[in-house]
């Protein structure tokens, strides 16, 4: 059985490794300051990594949005073609529970009383919100189109969404612009046509997002 020391001989063995090890760093080349440094750049270089995965994430985390919106109006547009009823997307801005300043993408369906929420019984056209600190621009028929303030109370006045998606199965030319609002870089770029079909461009490449990766 292995007993441990206590006591003033359990210090000074301490003391006396301690010793040895200060010694051979001594030695070896080391001292105190420079591993200091040493470790002040593990930490730091730590960090870097920490925030540069935070940005992928942040970036991930927009491109979902992005495809969201995308896969749902091409939905609107399939069931406003069955159903012969038009869908449409109202872009709001407005603020979280954060209370931060953030753009929503709502969808509408013209109903009797006028554009209302959708009859969505699978809860598929849900309220997509953008990341605080983006900012959308959008554009229609080569068109710039403003964004709705939330307090105007778009659900109880059947308020038309700037973006239709018709039961004839067509829809406006348009761009989305996805901006970075404190350097008004673009981070994303949409663009589709009359027909609905959609092409994705990172910041302000002039080639889709699959085209830059095919050249890879």
């Amino acid at each position: 059985m292995r007993i441990s020391e206590t006591g003033p001989s359990a210090t000074n063995s301490a003391g006396r490794r301690f010793g040895l090890r200060s010694a051979q760093l001594r030695r070896a080349g080391f001292s105190l300051v420079e591993i200091l440094v040493v470790l002040f750049v593990v930490v730091l270089l730590t960090s870097l990594v920490s925030l540069n995965l935070d940005a992928g994430g942040a970036e991930r985390e927009l491109r979902q949005r992005v495809d969201a919106l995308l896969a749902i109006a091409g939905l609107a547009l399939d069931e406003a073609a069955q159903s012969g009823s038009d869908f449409g997307v109202l872009f709001v801005r407005e603020r979280n529970e954060d209370g931060d300043a953030v753009t929503r993408a709502r969808w509408r369906q013209r109903q009797q009383p006028g554009w209302r929420r959708p009859r969505d019984e699978l809860g598929l056209f849900r309220d997509i919100e953008f990341p605080a600190g983006v900012d959308l621009r959008l554009s229609l028929d080569s068109t710039a189109v403003s964004l709705f303030d939330a307090r105007d109370g778009d659900e109880q006045t059947g308020r038309t969404p700037q973006w239709l998606l018709t039961a004839s199965g067509e829809t406006q030319t348009g761009e989305l612009l996805l901006v970075e609002r404190q350097s008004g870089d673009v981070l994303w770029r949409v663009t589709w046509d009359a027909l609905g079909r959609f092409e994705v461009f990172r910041g302000e490449r002039l080639e889709t997002e699959q085209e830059y990766i095919d050249a890879l």
